[in-house]
């Protein structure tokens, strides 16, 4: 994680339908990996039926190594259909997660939103993110050449772009978002956010690098 911005290129995302393309966040030049894949089957079908349930929630939890992911749950919830398979891939997220950065803890969020939670592009400071959208349009981002950077002390500008030119990750797909702490990243996290409100509530899972 080391490396000076003025050596370093332009940022690129990479895009891959294996899990190894997410180690390709490790590169200098990356400051998104996408894991592009089907959701398990079951797990779909419960993302519907909690985030409908549950109209608004929102989760925090850190995990150690061995504990339960089950506890990111409501207790009512862990009995819907698929929950088991839900929450047994949200378990391969944070073995995933932890393999990669080996934490020591993982940060594990989890909402339902039904409305814009961060409506304004801005990036992340933290080192490294994973986003999983369950249900619903997936976080929005901006491919460098049409980010607008400031200073790095300063807060993003607001961005002037069309729609044309706003990605979204795929619903079901696994990000790593570099951020802003990332070592030799500084001013140079992805640019994103979140989507404007749907027909149904987003459910949203998010991983963090807890020290």
């Amino acid at each position: 994680m080391s490396g000076e911005n003025s050596c370093l290129s332009q940022p690129i995302a990479v895009h891959g339908n294996k899990p190894e393309c997410l180690t390709e966040i490790f590169r200098d030049e990356v400051n998104l990996a996408v894991w592009e894949r089907e959701l398990p089957g079951g797990s779909t079908d419960f993302a519907c039926h909690f985030s409908r349930e549950a109209g608004a929630f929102e989760r925090f939890v850190g995990i150690e190594a061995g504990e339960d992911v089950g506890q990111i749950l409501p207790a009512w919830a862990q009995s819907l259909p698929g929950a088991k398979t839900w929450l047994a891939d949200v378990n391969e997220m944070v073995e995933m997660f932890s393999c990669l950065f080996e934490p020591a803890a993982v940060g594990v969020r989890l909402h339902v939103l039904p409305d814009t939670m961060c409506p304004r592009f801005h990036t992340d400071r933290v080192p490294v993110r994973l986003l999983v959208t369950y249900t619903g349009r997936g976080t929005e981002w901006l491919p460098e050449n049409q980010v607008t950077r400031g200073k790095p002390s300063a807060p993003l500008p607001d961005q002037a772009v069309s729609a044309t030119d706003i990605q979204v990750m795929p619903t079901g797909a696994v990000s790593l978002l570099k951020g802003r702490s990332w070592i030799g990243n500084e001013n140079r996290g992805l640019v994103h956010r979140s989507p404007a409100p749907g027909a149904r509530p987003r459910l949203v899972l998010g991983l963090d690098w807890l020290d």
